[in-house]
């Protein structure tokens, strides 16, 4: 790319959760490393709803260090460290100091795959995920999960906290083609015992090579968007679920 995609807005970020997770879906995530701009995009990402609200959320007991971004301003890096000590990539959403953000699950490299390969494979083990990689192709698999983007774009909790809409910075969120076809399926890796567990909240572009993990059948058959959701971040009743299963819809 000639020029540096240009941010986008505070204002989008600063709308309901589920409306951020849809239309950050084809949004460019670009990383400067040095006098290059790796660029990929987003295929897949997940919606939390923040304090009182989403029990599987970082910030539903209140505001820690941890999770101090996501009661933020709308629009900066929530970066946290799993613990198997890989990173996840977040942004914080709405803005109302309620703890909403959404994680950036995987994406699909557009300049900079070879940089993102050798990132990946930096540290790797033998095993056939390295051979995978130095094999070549498969640029669809390199940023398919949201510690394997960490890794690809070199994002790490130095960068918790940054701005980004800001393309003066080391990583921001730019626009991108939007979306035509969207799926909702449930959120992966969260605890089964959690209330908010089933919820549909994870949104990814239908027909995109680089999502995370297999569409549940749920969403293969195109779970609908999700249509109720709490009337605010201090209401906790009934669990926004999207109908599921349900026929694939254009968002």
């Amino acid at each position: 790319m000639s020029a540096a995609p240009r941010p986008l807005p505070r204002a989008f970020f600063e709308r309901d959760v589920l409306a951020v997770a849809r239309d950050l879906l084809g949004s460019l995530l670009v990383r400067r490393r040095g006098r290059a701009l790796l660029v990929a995009r987003l295929v897949e990402v997940e919606a939390y709803g923040g304090q009182g609200v989403d029990p599987s959320a970082h910030s539903f007991r209140g505001e820690t260090p941890r999770c101090r971004v996501m009661f933020g301003p709308a629009g900066h890096a929530y970066v946290y460290t799993t613990h198997q000590g890989r990173c996840c990539l977040n942004v914080s959403a709405v803005g109302d100091r309620s703890g909403q953000a959404v994680l950036l699950r995987a994406a699909e490299p557009l300049a900079g795959a070879e940089a993102m390969r050798a990132a990946r494979l930096d540290g790797l083990r033998d095993g056939p995920t390295r051979a995978r990689l130095l094999a070549g192709g498969r640029e669809h698999e390199l940023l398919s999960g949201p510690a394997r983007l960490c890794l690809g774009l070199g994002i790490d909790r130095a960068l918790d906290g940054v701005d980004l809409c800001d393309a003066a910075g080391p990583l921001w969120l730019a626009q991108g083609e939007r979306v035509a076809r969207v799926l909702w399926a449930p959120r992966i890796g969260l605890n089964s015992k959690s209330a908010s567990c089933g919820w549909a909240w994870r949104a990814l572009v239908a027909d995109a090579r680089g999502v995370s993990a297999p569409r549940r059948p749920e969403a293969a058959r195109g779970a609908p968007e999700p249509r109720r959701r709490p009337a605010s971040h201090h209401e906790a009743a009934a669990p926004p679920r999207a109908r599921l299963p349900g026929r694939a819809r254009t968002a």
